[in-house]
């Protein structure tokens, strides 16, 4: 049985067979010959891939808009997919399962012209209070070497495993949401979770760092038998800290990895296919000399091995700490900043009002009470010129919709049922609300325009290093254009939720290749060392 995009339950459907084809995904470029020369070889797979690949991390299942979307990437030649058992849930995977099924039922693309990448290792969410169950049990197996064993309990609500009885059971999942016999890759996720959770347990750093190669090994021998089986094409490891500077206690060495895998199976080993962040503020790929007792860049030794390189993170750049999204912003019309510290002290008076008076005349129990004076605080926390502190656009939309907003809402919950009779109280949330939907109106504008003037700043600085005739592009388009220039990268990952993000990558790619790639990711590194 299985979850269908109804949230209900029904009969697993028949899973389609075969696998990409080196053949069939070499025919792929010439049915799109206006960005033909965008494709790629994805190293030792031998399998040819599109530029751009399709990332799913927030995309789901009964997201019509997202279906429609995935859907036309892949008729517009859009031939790899990203995605992992943990992405939404499952419904990632599920939705990726539900738009093949269709397509190739059509006859508009065929199995064996996609490749479909996946990853296991996350536990997180149902799957969480799953292994929880299975951890407390009386009888659980905690002997060495068994699953229980190696869990790496990282915090609450995140645990991680790679042991080959959990990501058994997460590729049979994995297979059975997307529908497929044969998944083309399944990639190790972020294993490097166990130092990180190592090094806090108080675990010393050699042991640890030997502990966790060894577990990629007995991964590695595990992935060969899943080959033979042919459940999975090829396998690899998708790790934030490839390309961590070499003194890096949590970077996963690429170079020893790469020994494992000959220890497991010679030159035999189906490992081929890394998977890390790299993007214009990130650009430690080419930049960090990590590899070979630091006379070699994770780029080359990937290169020197004929591995397939996907890049993810490409427009959600991270510097000092901040988020940084590349892409381009309009601008919007703002009140002067006067008026909004006019609204936000009304906003708090309104506040102060409100709990002074008539919130201590409500029929609430204390803990309710509390918490509607908590969260009704939004022109009290942002008055007296606050709302100026947020660091970035990125930072105001993250905490205003995961913070600001699910608060304001939490306490309205608590006190519409209290309206029926009592007017006053309509008045107020009324009023409240109203006001509350112009401070974020107006705010979210403001730090708009600011994300606007910041992208027209990396476009000057894009401008002069990429010359004229890339002009015209926009933001997503430069910097995903950048990285797909270096000879070494088979396919950037890009988030396409709808349709106008997959124009936005597809025509993008008809862009003619960086000639002097390497040396403007020099420069740009070089700006990044100085700053």
């Amino acid at each position: 049985m299985i979850i269908n995009s109804n949230g209900d339950l029904q009969e697993h459907p028949a899973l389609i067979p075969g696998k990409a084809m080196p053949e069939a995904t070499a025919a792929i470029p010439a049915k799109h010959s206006e960005w033909a020369e965008s494709y790629r070889t994805l190293g030792r797979t031998g399998l040819t891939c599109s530029g751009a690949g399709f990332g799913t991390y927030r995309v789901h299942v009964r997201v019509q808009e997202h279906r429609a979307a995935l859907a036309k990437a892949l008729r517009m030649g859009i031939n790899l997919i990203d995605t992992s058992s943990n992405y939404t849930g499952g419904n990632s995977e599920r939705l990726i399962g539900e738009v093949l099924t269709g397509l190739i039922g059509q006859g508009i693309i065929k199995r064996e012209e996609v490749i479909v990448v996946s990853k296991g290792g996350y536990i997180q969410g149902e799957l969480f209070e799953e292994m929880q169950r299975r951890a407390n049990e009386a009888h659980a197996d905690y002997s060495s070497g068994s699953e229980l064993s190696e869990l790496v309990r990282h915090s609450q609500g995140l645990w991680h495993s790679i042991h080959p009885d959990f990501l058994r059971d997460q590729l049979t999942d994995s297979l059975e949401r997307l529908q497929l016999e044969t998944l083309d890759v399944y990639l190790l996720h972020n294993p490097e979770y166990y130092i990180e959770w190592a090094i806090q347990d108080g675990i010393p750093a050699d042991e640890a760092i030997d502990e966790y190669h060894r577990r990629i090994k007995q991964a590695f021998a595990y992935l060969e038998t899943e080959v033979e089986r042919g459940r999975i094409q090829w396998y690899g490891i998708s790790s934030n800290t490839f390309p961590r500077a070499e003194d890096a206690i949590d970077r996963t060495s690429l170079e020893r990895v790469w020994q494992s895998a000959e220890e497991v199976a010679g030159d035999a080993h189906h490992f081929a296919v890394v998977e890390f962040p790299m993007n214009i503020f990130e650009p430690g790929a080419i930049a960090e000399r990590n590899q070979r007792h630091g006379t070699e860049a994770l780029l080359d030794f990937c290169v020197e091995k004929n591995l397939g390189v996907l890049v993810n993170r490409p427009l959600n750049a991270i510097a000092a700490k901040k988020l940084i999204r590349l892409a381009d912003f309009p601008l919007r019309e703002v009140p002067p900043d006067e008026d909004l510290d006019d609204l936000l002290h009304d906003l708090k008076l309104q506040e102060v009002e409100f709990s002074s008076n008539l919130l201590n005349a409500l029929d609430l129990d204390e803990q309710n009470r509390d918490a509607v004076k908590q969260f009704l605080t939004l022109g009290q926390n942002l008055d007296g010129g606050n709302w100026r502190e947020f660091a970035s656009m990125e930072e105001w939309l993250d905490i205003s919709r995961s913070v600001l907003a699910p608060r304001i809402q939490y306490a309205f919950d608590i006190l519409r049922p209290l309206t029926q009779e009592n007017s006053a109280l309509i008045v107020f949330l009324t009023h409240y609300a109203e006001s509350v939907d112009e401070a974020f109106e107006h705010l979210s504008n403001y730090y708009t325009n600011s994300g606007h003037d910041r992208s027209m700043k990396i476009h000057q600085a894009l401008d002069a290093l990429m010359g004229a005739e890339y002009k015209p592009l926009s933001l997503s388009q430069k910097a995903i254009l950048l990285i797909r220039s270096l000879p070494q990268i088979s396919s950037v990952l890009v988030g396409m939720r709808s349709d106008e993000y997959v124009d936005d990558v597809v025509y993008g790619l008809q862009a003619n290749a960086l000639p002097r790639a390497t040396e403007i990711w020099e420069r740009l590194a070089a700006v990044k060392s100085e700053a």
